[in-house]
């Protein structure tokens, strides 16, 4: 299969992630590059939100569902907005006064962001049916089948999957697999290719608006800044490439892609935006109806949100009460702001606290303290190599902040990032690791994947110090040129649009050609389908192809999780007794593991096949992923060939497909 193939997928999967949330930004008197750097964020909050109320309704989960969240959530905000308390006034500083210079700049960063971070993830994944072939992605890409099997897709119900009996055992954030399964019902396309047209959205498409957007908030419109984001927001390793490869952490990529829009609306909350100036209900409107979109993607989000929120909420309020000192206001005002951020303190700590998952140390620290600070000012996480031009504009910028400190909340926000890391990184298990970093599982990946929202808006910003030391070095050199007729009227845009086309090439050559490269290079593997740590193999492939034309619809096969059979649900829909590796096992459901193979000779075996409905088997031989003890807790699915419980029905290679012929089999397929 080529990505050529894959477009309208691809076509699909952008429509889902901007249109919606655009049709609500415009109702909210959005424009322009914020409207555009709000679409996905409330996107995603109109796909979970409506997904988890079609169930109250008996809807099944569809496009139509997208479509009535959106028409109602638009009607409703075009109405708030138009109160006497909430209309607009529009000032010179809005975005509505931006000039096409500062679109076209934008637009062109964002294109060739998208275009370089698309190009490296072809590169990972191979062809567009190609899965991850780790651990976490059994799961996922069975929760996309799930999902269009059961037509919910709600947050509150995807964990029943694996076992979850209701409450919040069945509660997982599934905004990432309702638009995948959206994709696949649309255009008919597998689950595989409908999860990686949702990743390379989500990747080269969401994250490069985001942070883009973000670096138009802090910086203003300065056209440099923006097109030097576009570029810069595809040479970091710890986003998005980590996180493809790593677990694979897919509803995690899709909440950082969108965070920077997040952060961004706090700023704007805070009103510490240079030029954007906005009416302060919009704001808040905007963050509150961005909010559900992270949770629903990945609760992590929100301990994000809260943390990158400190240093701004902190900076606007030294700034309030500087004013209020030299205001000389009385006790009185003191008192109430002393009071509201004590009550502020106090819910911050409490919601952290609240949304952290259960005690997990699973992963240790991987490197000293010192090594961990390395790692974050180099842009090198995880040991990889140092992305060098990155890192240099980065702390160009960051100079830039400390010095003139009219944005040094920022650096505020990069130091969060950077302290999260390296308690993760270089803190050893303790209450410290546990509670600033237990809402990520203590996974080192996971914080990696923040460093570069702000990193790209550092560099940004360092691009922008050296464009101006170049421009006034420029002007000095050529005082007689600036008066010559080649430089007045248009002939005046020439040097600003050859430096910025130089500077797009020389960062685009920078950042591609070093560790983003490299990492590709060696980690597409975890992509190919016959490596020695593979979950399923071409003949798996093969045979998994044609399951839907051996195999009735309303048969359930018996399979190891570990070796890739479970995946015949998320490839052929049809149902498996075992989801995924991590499922709770029924008492029937381990005797089947156990002793299928014996159920020509055993009645308590029958029995199992019968309340199961078990009428067919998988046998994906003996490569397991990940060599858990646990992958060889199934010794009733081995060696089927001499069982005369079974016979074989199909086969390619050595990935085998065996009915049950003991036990009654009318019987157990009912």
């Amino acid at each position: 299969m080529s990505w050529l193939t894959s477009l309208p997928a691809l076509f699909i999967a952008v429509a889902v992630v901007l249109l919606p949330g655009a049709a609500l930004g415009w109702a909210l008197g959005f424009r322009r590059t914020s409207l555009l750097g709000f679409a996905p964020a409330l996107s995603l909050s109109i796909a979970g939100i409506g997904a988890i109320l079609a169930p109250f309704v008996h809807v099944g989960w569809s496009i139509w569902v997208v479509i009535a969240t959106t028409l109602v959530a638009s009607a409703a905000a075009w109405a708030i907005m138009r109160t006497r308390w909430t209309r607009p006034r529009r000032t010179p500083t809005d975005d509505t006064q931006e000039k096409w210079t500062v679109l076209a700049t934008a637009a062109i960063g964002l294109a060739a962001g998208a275009f370089l971070i698309a190009r490296r993830y072809v590169q990972l994944v191979g062809v567009p049916d190609n899965i991850s072939q780790r651990y976490d992605n059994v799961f996922h890409l069975n929760a996309v089948r799930f999902v269009l099997d059961t037509g919910n897709a709600s947050t509150l119900n995807l964990g029943s999957m694996a076992g979850g009996t209701g409450g919040l055992s069945s509660v997982y954030p599934a905004v990432w697999h309702s638009l995948a399964a959206l994709v696949t019902q649309l255009t008919g396309a597998s689950v595989p290719v409908s999860v990686n047209a949702v990743n390379l959205v989500a990747s080269a498409v969401i994250w490069p608006i985001s942070v883009v957007f973000l670096t138009r908030v802090v910086l203003g419109p300065r056209p440099i800044g923006l097109l030097a984001a576009g570029v810069i927001s595809a040479g970091f390793l710890a986003f998005p490439y980590l996180l493809l490869v790593w677990g694979p952490l897919f509803p995690n990529l899709l909440s950082v892609a969108v965070l920077p829009a997040g952060v961004a609306a706090v700023v704007l909350v805070c009103r510490l935006a240079p030029t954007l100036q906005d009416v302060p209900v919009r704001s808040w409107l905007v963050l509150v109806l961005a909010l559900p979109g992270l949770a629903l993607s990945h609760m992590s989000a929100i301990n994000a949100l809260l943390a990158f929120s400190v240093p701004i909420v902190l900076w606007r309020l030294a700034l309030h009460v500087r004013t209020m000192v030299r205001a000389k206001a009385s006790p009185g005002r003191f008192a109430v702001t002393a009071v509201a951020t004590a009550a502020g303190i106090a819910l911050a700590l409490v919601i952290w606290d609240k949304l952290r998952p259960a005690a997990y140390n699973g992963w240790t620290a991987h490197q000293t303290v010192a090594g961990a600070i390395g790692e974050v000012v180099a842009n090198a996480p995880m040991k990889t190599d140092v992305t060098v031009a990155i890192s240099i504009l980065a702390l160009i910028g960051l100079a830039r902040i400390v010095r003139q400190r009219p944005q040094f909340w920022l650096f505020g926000c990069f130091f969060v990032a950077g302290f999260l890391y390296v308690v993760d990184a270089g803190f050893e298990a303790g209450w410290a690791r546990a509670f600033f970093t237990g809402t990520w599982y203590q996974d080192t990946y996971r914080l990696a994947a923040y460093v570069p929202i702000f990193s790209v808006v550092l560099a940004a910003l360092g691009v922008l110090v050296l464009a101006d030391w170049a421009t006034g070095a420029f002007e000095r050199l050529t005082p007689r040129l600036r008066g010559s007729a080649l430089m007045k009227g248009r002939g005046a845009l020439l040097p600003g649009l050859a430096g910025m086309v130089i500077a797009c090439v020389v960062l685009a050559w920078a950042t591609q050609t070093g560790p983003v490269r490299d990492y590709v290079a060696s980690n597409h593997i975890f992509y190919e389908r016959d490596t020695k740590d593979s979950i399923l193999s071409s003949d798996e492939y093969k045979l998994l192809a044609r399951i839907d034309s051996r195999v009735p619809e309303d048969a359930v096969i018996a399979v190891n999780p570990w070796n890739g059979g479970a995946l015949a649900y998320a490839f052929a829909d049809r149902k498996v007794l075992e989801f995924h590796m991590g499922q709770r096992e029924s008492k029937s459901e381990r005797v089947i593991a156990d002793s299928l193979s014996k159920a020509d000779s055993s009645p308590a075996v029958c029995d199992a096949v019968r309340e199961t409905k078990v009428s067919y088997a998988l046998d994906f031989g003996k490569q397991y992923l990940l060599n858990h003890p646990s992958s060889r807790t199934f010794p009733g699915l081995q060696n089927l060939d001499a069982s005369k419980a079974v016979e074989l029905v199909d086969q390619e290679g050595a990935a085998k497909l065996f009915k049950v012929v003991a036990c009654d089999p009318a019987t157990a397929a009912k």
